[in-house]
């Protein structure tokens, strides 16, 4: 396998209701994702005059590929890649990713770092609704709203340059206003990551991904070595096997070779192995 290089940076309600509220115990991998082997990753809400592609940038810190995401020069323009998950947010200690402005107009241009969350947690139905409280105008609204780290608000953005962010000791904002069993949530204000899971301890989040969104065009800016509670992916635009041990115990079937082709049975894969200087 590729060794990582190190550096010192719209589900519906019923597929919501479908989710059991069980705890995922997180555990320290490396996911390879590529063109042909996207790994349950998807293009979510991008628009069509957007695009979400792999790229080759040899500077890349996780290998030699990653993710890239294109808005463009109309302002609905919306570039986004989602996961699904089933965890609770008060269960995710660890959030970071890499990111690279390619070219944007302003210096905010930057992927922001996404949680799809209910934040009162699910029912049977969909995401639970606020609180009803006399004169409250949020009662009784859905607790459904993205938590959004945005990096130009962590932080200064380098242009062409990679950068880490430590997302978990970062701000973030909701796209909605909610009432969470520990406090009131506010649209669009800053609130540190961990003051989020202390004021809604029965929050789910439901996916997890990058996005540019609407009233940011022209933007080219890329993401790798993305860290969800510990499982991270590394965007990559082939996976080939390092030896021929990595094509064993059904192993070739997530490889590709050198043209990103997959291999249609482990012996492929060990000739491939060997071919590119695996060994035996």
């Amino acid at each position: 396998m590729r060794i990582a290089k190190r550096f010192s940076p719209a589900l519906t309600l019923a597929a919501i209701a479908t989710v059991a509220l069980s705890a995922i115990v997180a555990a320290a991998t490396t996911i390879v994702v590529t063109p042909t082997n996207e790994q349950g990753w998807s293009r979510a809400e991008t628009t069509a005059d957007a695009s979400v592609t792999f790229v080759a940038d040899a500077a890349a810190p996780g290998g030699e590929g990653a993710l890239q995401l294109t808005t463009s020069a109309s302002t609905s323009s919306r570039a986004q890649y989602l996961h699904r998950t089933n965890t609770e947010l008060a269960d995710i200690t660890e959030l970071s990713y890499y990111t690279k402005q390619v070219a944007g107009p302003p210096a905010v241009a930057d992927p922001a770092y996404q949680l799809v969350t209910c934040l009162n947690g699910v029912t049977a139905t969909g995401c639970a609704l606020n609180a009803l409280l006399p004169g409250d105008p949020t009662g009784g609204v859905t607790s459904f709203a993205t938590l959004n780290f945005e990096p130009y608000q962590n932080g200064a953005i380098v242009s062409n340059t990679w950068q880490y962010w430590d997302v978990d000791a970062g701000l973030f904002w909701s796209t909605r206003t909610v009432r969470c069993s520990g406090g009131l949530i506010v649209q669009r204000v800053l609130y540190p990551y961990t003051t989020i899971q202390t004021m809604c301890p029965e929050a789910v989040v439901f996916q997890f991904g990058v996005n540019v969104g609407t009233f940011n065009p022209a933007y080219v800016v890329r993401t790798d070595l993305f860290n969800f509670n510990g499982t991270t992916y590394d965007f990559e635009l082939t996976n080939e096997p390092g030896d021929k041990d990595d094509c064993k115990d059904g192993g070739w079937m997530t490889l590709t070779d050198d043209q990103n082709e997959s291999f249609k049975n482990q012996g492929q894969c060990i000739k491939h192995s060997k071919g590119s200087g695996g060994g035996e």
